[in-house]
Order: C-alpha cells, then sequence, then structure tokens
C-alpha cells in the first residue's frame, strides 16, 4: 500500500513541477507590449497544445468528441436529427486574432477563428405529409469560419511552496459562423429524396447552428478550460510572466 501511495505522490510531484512547456514562450509581466507578446506566444503554441501533451497529462482537443446533438427541421412538429459521436476536427488550425489581459480585474480576452469539420452519423425521424419517416447513416458537418469571443475568468490560488498560479474559475463564449454545411448520407434509401432533405437542412443551416451550437461550445471550452487548468496547475504566475 504504501509503495502505491509513494508512487502516486512521487508521479504528482514530478507533473507538478514540470513549469513552463518549451512550446510556451513567457511574457514579462512589466512589459509595455505585454497583450502583443502573450498573443504571438499563443500562436505559437496552440498547435501543440491542442495535439496534448502526454508528458502533462494533457488530453488531446484535435479531434473534440461530442456524444450527441438533437436539432428539428424545421420545428417540433418537422425532423428530428440526432448526430451521434461527433468528432470535430480543426482546433489544431485555430488562429487566435486577438488576446488582452485585464490584471486588475483577473480577465483573459480571446478572439479566435476556426475551421471545424465534424464527422458523425445520424438518425432522422419525422413524417412527410401524414407518412412516418426513420432513416440513419453515416453525416457530416462543416463550420466555415467560426469566430469565437471567449472570457476567462481567473483568480490567483498559493501552492504549499508559496508560489501563486492561476486558476480559471469561470469562462463565457460568444459565436459566430460564417457558413454551415451539412450532408447526410443514404437518407430514406432514396437519392432524389435525400438531396431534397439535404437542400431543407442546408438552407435552414442557421436555424441548425443556433441549435447545436451551445453545445459545440460548451463542450469545446469545458474541454480547452480543463486542459488550461492542468497547465496552470504545474505552470507559477512568476514562470508564465516573469517580472
Amino acid at each position: 500500500m504504501w509503495t502505491g501511495l509513494f508512487l502516486v505522490l512521487g508521479l504528482y510531484e514530478s507533473v507538478v513541477g514540470l513549469g513552463l512547456p518549451s512550446y510556451i514562450s513567457s511574457c514579462s509581466r512589466k512589459d509595455p507590449n505585454l497583450n502583443d507578446c502573450a498573443l504571438k506566444s499563443a500562436r505559437n503554441s496552440v498547435h501543440q497544445f491542442s495535439l496534448g501533451d502526454p508528458e502533462r497529462g494533457l488530453p488531446p482537443l484535435d479531434p473534440l468528441y461530442v456524444e450527441n446533438m438533437v436539432v428539428y427541421v424545421p420545428n417540433r412538429n418537422g425532423f428530428k436529427v440526432v448526430f451521434k459521436d461527433n468528432y470535430f476536427t480543426g482546433l489544431s488550425s485555430l488562429t487566435l486574432q486577438n488576446l488582452k489581459f485585464d490584471m486588475d480585474k483577473k480577465i483573459i480576452a480571446a478572439q479566435a477563428l476556426v475551421n471545424l469539420d465534424v464527422n458523425n452519423t445520424y438518425d432522422l425521424s419525422g413524417r412527410i405529409l401524414v407518412i412516418p419517416i426513420k432513416s440513419s447513416g453515416d453525416s457530416f458537418i462543416k463550420l466555415k469560419n467560426t469566430l469565437l469571443n471567449i472570457n476567462f475568468y481567473y483568480e490567483d490560488i498559493e501552492d504549499a511552496d508559496g508560489k501563486v498560479h492561476w486558476k480559471i474559475f469561470n469562462h463565457d463564449v460568444e459565436y459566430e459562423v460564417e457558413k454551415a454545411v451539412f450532408r447526410l448520407e443514404n437518407l430514406l434509401n432514396d437519392k432524389n429524396l435525400g438531396e431534397q432533405i439535404n437542400k431543407i437542412l442546408n438552407g435552414l443551416s442557421q436555424q441548425i447552428v443556433d441549435e447545436v451550437g451551445p453545445t459545440i461550445c460548451g463542450s469545446l471550452m469545458n474541454a480547452v478550460v480543463e486542459n488550461l487548468g492542468i497547465l496552470l496547475e504545474q505552470v507559477s504566475f512568476d514562470e508564465l510572466m516573469p517580472e
């Protein structure tokens, strides 16, 4: 028992004491151009950060898995589409457009642009006139030029060695999708009818994005914040932003 306990404690200490990763550059907190420095550092590190870092216990964010997303087209009296086993790719190619630190209010504001591809399966049910229909198969979603405006709210936490770390305790996100493309394969095993339903879906793409957007952004940001939280436990404020 004691051997196992010492092993766990040793592993914890080795992870916590890793310091700043080689793919992240520090910025002086006294730099008058701190935001510019931080933006450059973040742009250089976002790809590697999104791919994960096993040595630090950071799981990959690309692809990102979302179990289910449900939409009704055009409303609950129409078709119900359940997108299942959604795998989002593209986060590792995200472009950070802006990054600002408010040290007094302890807020980090970020703006990013990303293209997301989603591979999934679907279950469709509903009625055509009075005839009930059901269909299932492979599907694909493309979210082009998705603009994310994110606020991270943090607090200072002191560790056992007296070092200060940042801890994110809340976040919010607003999003805009320039264009969404949906494709459901083998709809009702009828090519012509399938094309018509896909046309309806894409004609209502903004409405669908409004329905699934909170699920997508919530899952994406929760995963990002979880990884950031792990990293910030390992890296002190003095290491991240020395004087």
